[in-house]
Formats: C-alpha cells, sequence, structure tokens
C-alpha cells in the first residue's frame, strides 16, 4: 500500500484527507511542517505528500525546501494546498520543485480520484530532466517548458550541485545542460561524470547560446567530452521536445539493459559483481575526499533450517522479502547487494561507524518483527551484521575483512545482533 504524507494546520482538513484517502493508502497526518520534517528525517519512505502552504512553526514553503534540499527527496512527488486561485502560488509551488498543486475545499473524491490517476499513470510522467543552468531566469523557463510535456524536471544552478543531486541518488533520465557554467563548465562536468560507471550511459543534451564559428567549435568539444545532443539558442519548441523525449526514451532502455546484467535475479538487488565495482569507485572517492564510509555484511540467521524445514521456493520468499526490507531502511545514496547465498551488503558513503551502526540495528528490528507469513503460518526471521568503517590506509578487500569478522563474532555472541569492529576491537550496536 502507497504511503501519503499529509501536512495542514487544519484539523477539518487533515480529518477531510484522512477521510478520502485511508480505504485506498496509508495515510500519515501532520499538525504542522516542523512535525512533518522532524518524522521525515528519520522516516523518508513516503511515496506522495500533501502539504499546506500556510502553517505555523514550518510554513509548507519551508518544508518542500527542506524536502528536496536538506533531506534530498527530490523523487517524492508534492502537491501543494491552497485556498487561493492566485498565479504567483502556483508558480512558486513549482519553483520549489512541486509537482501540483489543488485548491481547498475539495469536491468529495475528488482527492483520492487524482492520487490514483497519477500513481496508475506513473505520476504524469513522460521522465525525469536535471536543468543545469546557472541563470534562474532562464532555468525556470525550461522548467516550465518540460511541465508542458509532463516531463519532471529538478533544478541545478552549477555543475557541482548536478553532480551533488545525481550522486545523492535523484532518479533522471536525462541532463539537460548549459556549458558556459561558473567555475565548471558543461563540458567539465560531462567529462567527470561520463567517467563515473553510474552516470555513463545517462544522456546529456547541451545547450549553448553560441552561433557561427564559436557555436561549431563548441559543439566538437562537447561531442569529444560525451555531450550526446545539442541545443542552440533560441530553440524551436517542437524539436525541443522532440530531442528531450528520444533521449528519454534511448535513457530508459540503457537502464533496462543496465539492470539486467547488474541485477541479482531473484532479489533484485545489485548482484556481487556490480556491488564491488561500486564499493571500488566509492571507497577511492572517500579516501581521496577524506570522507567516511562504512560497510554492512548481514546473514540470515539459520537460513538452512528454513530451507530444510519449509523448501527451497519458501527460502527464496524469505530472502525477496529480506531484500525488500533492506531496501526499504537505506537511502537512496547507499547501495545495497546480494553478497551470495544468504548474505546481503550495504555501502554507505558519508556515513560514519556510529551512523552505520543505528542504520544496522533499524533494519535488524524491522526484519525480526516482520519475519514472513506463508500458508498462514508465520516464520519468525533474524539476522546477524557485521560493521565497518573505512579507514585511510583501506582497501576493499580490509574493509570486507573487518565487516566479516565482525559478523562472525555476531554469530558466535547469540545471533540476532550488530556488531562492528574497529582497532582490533569489537563493539555492540545494541542500545537496549
Amino acid at each position: 500500500m502507497q504511503r501519503i504524507l499529509a501536512c495542514d494546520d487544519s484539523e477539518f482538513v487533515r480529518k477531510m484527507i484522512k477521510r478520502e484517502l485511508e480505504s485506498s493508502f496509508d495515510v500519515v497526518l501532520f499538525e504542522d511542517g516542523l512535525e512533518a520534517y522532524e518524522h521525515l528525517k528519520e522516516d523518508p519512505n513516503f511515496d506522495f505528500a500533501i502539504i499546506d502552504g500556510e502553517m505555523p512553526k514550518m510554513s509548507g514553503w519551508e518544508l518542500i525546501k527542506k524536502i528536496k534540499g536538506e533531506l534530498k527527496l527530490h523523487d517524492l512527488p508534492v502537491i501543494m494546498l491552497t485556498a487561493t486561485d492566485k498565479d504567483f502560488f502556483k508558480n512558486e509551488a513549482f519553483d520549489l520543485g512541486a509537482f501540483d498543486y489543488l485548491k481547498k475545499p475539495f469536491k468529495t473524491g475528488e482527492l483520492q480520484k487524482y492520487i490514483k490517476i497519477f500513481f496508475k499513470s506513473e505520476g504524469f510522467r513522460e521522465g525525469k530532466a536535471l536543468v543545469v543552468e546557472d541563470s534562474i531566469a532562464q532555468n525556470k523557463t525550461i522548467c516550465h517548458q518540460l511541465k508542458e510535456k509532463n516531463i519532471w524536471p529538478i533544478s541545478a544552478y552549477s555543475g557541482e550541485e548536478a553532480v551533488k543531486k545525481l550522486v545523492s541518488g535523484a532518479d533522471i533520465d536525462v541532463i539537460l545542460m548549459d556549458i558556459h557554467l561558473p567555475k565548471a563548465s558543461g563540458i567539465d562536468v560531462a567529462k567527470v561524470l561520463k567517467k563515473d560507471e553510474r552516470f555513463s550511459t545517462m544522456p546529456i543534451i547541451g545547450i549553448t547560446s553560441a552561433s557561427g564559428a564559436e557555436a561549431v567549435e563548441i559543439m566538437k568539444e562537447a561531442f569529444e567530452a560525451g555531450i550526446d545532443d545539442f541545443l542552440t539558442k533560441p530553440y524551436n519548441m517542437v524539436e525541443f521536445h522532440a530531442r528531450v523525449k528520444a533521449n528519454i526514451n534511448r535513457s530508459k532502455l540503457m537502464k533496462k539493459l543496465k539492470e539486467e546484467s547488474e541485477l541479482d535475479f531473484l532479489t533484485r538487488l545489485y548482484n556481487r559483481r556490480t556491488l564491488f565495482r561500486f564499493l571500488e569507485h566509492l571507497a577511492a572517492m572517500a579516501n581521496r575526499n577524506n570522507e567516511s564510509l562504512s560497510f554492512i555484511i548481514l546473514d540470515l540467521d539459520k537460513f538452512k533450517n528454513v530451507n530444510d524445514t519449509y523448501g527451497h521456493q519458501t527460502g527464496d520468499e524469505v530472502l525477496k522479502n529480506t531484500a525488500n526490507i533492506i531496501k526499504s531502511g537505506i537511502r537512496k545514496a547507499d547501495v545495497v547487494g546480494r553478497f551470495g547465498g544468504e548474505e546481503f551488503c550495504i555501502v554507505m558513503p558519508h556515513t560514519d561507524l556510529k551512523n552505520a551502526c543505528v542504520a544496522s540495528e533499524k533494519i535488524r528490528e524491522t526484519i525480526e518483527k516482520n519475519g514472513i507469513e506463508i500458508g498462514g503460518r508465520k516464520i519468525e526471521v533474524t539476522v546477524s551484521l557485521g560493521i565497518s568503517e573505512l579507514d585511510s590506509n583501506d582497501d576493499i578487500n580490509t574493509l570486507i575483512k573487518k565487516a566479516d569478522t565482525a559478523l562472525y563474532k555476531a554469530k558466535e555472541t547469540g545471533r540476532n545482533r550488530s556488531v562492528a569492529y574497529k582497532d582490533g576491537k569489537f563493539l555492540s550496536c545494541q542500545t537496549k
């Protein structure tokens, strides 16, 4: 069941939203923006958000800024609520990253119908585009042009901001990038992205206002840098939409092909080969930038008993269920994969050992509470976890070995626990 976050300071509106949606969705209600913000910091796993613009403590405007900025929930669809018809509300909502806005009060059934259509049509979206343009006016214009064709735009005003949004997990189909950006040019940014396996197949459309011989030289340099397509300002709108749509279609095809080669067939997590590739890249980046990175190995306890007692088909269901719980309990910037058999691994960039322990315990507790029900019988499932943190002199083999040593200690001391390993010492992650 999809989870809906609804935030409005009016008790009447909250009751109306609950009455409209609770039969079809899991609705979580909040009285003000600050309450919703504090909850999202701990539990960001929502499929849709409904936010009132004007609220005490923290307005809806401030909340959506934090959602799209600090919390990096770029892919969370947000609609803003308003009691006004004024255009400035609509423009402000769109500029901050809202998908749409709705006017209060709703007619009976209107909100439920809207959201059901949203999910049924995949959010009215043809695809997602990252718009990298330092001019605020130009960026807004391009975003509005994309929305007219049901393409979801995400704005960045520099190459550095664009890379940060991609690395943080923004799901993008195509990048529209101005060539003349401050600090690092669009060509410089393209070179960086094309060298990164995560983004190497993502189409980039370069945009420039240059003309004549200068435009030809820019295009030549851009194509050599890996930029896939080009638009020259002022561009024809028919051509603009056609080029964007063609590149989105190509991007989706490439994603599908890439997915089939990178994912484990059973759990749909990354396979071991792909996981190691990500780990090697992220560990090198962490060492280079003197940033923290943690690694978790998770192993199902006494999994052989499940297979022997209930059969391998049930065992497969347990593995898939566990994989889904792990995915729902991590950030988009984290990388999770099936290490082999009943073992899973999580790579957590920008995460120290303490915070990795917190994440590890949340996952362990969720798996323990949920179990799995097969044929009317609930099967209890627990896991043991080993956690390590990258040190400056570590390679990935050392990092994995430390986590594996911690996992062995967790198994040895009773299972169903998280243990960290640092500087030759074992640290229990349990807080209770």
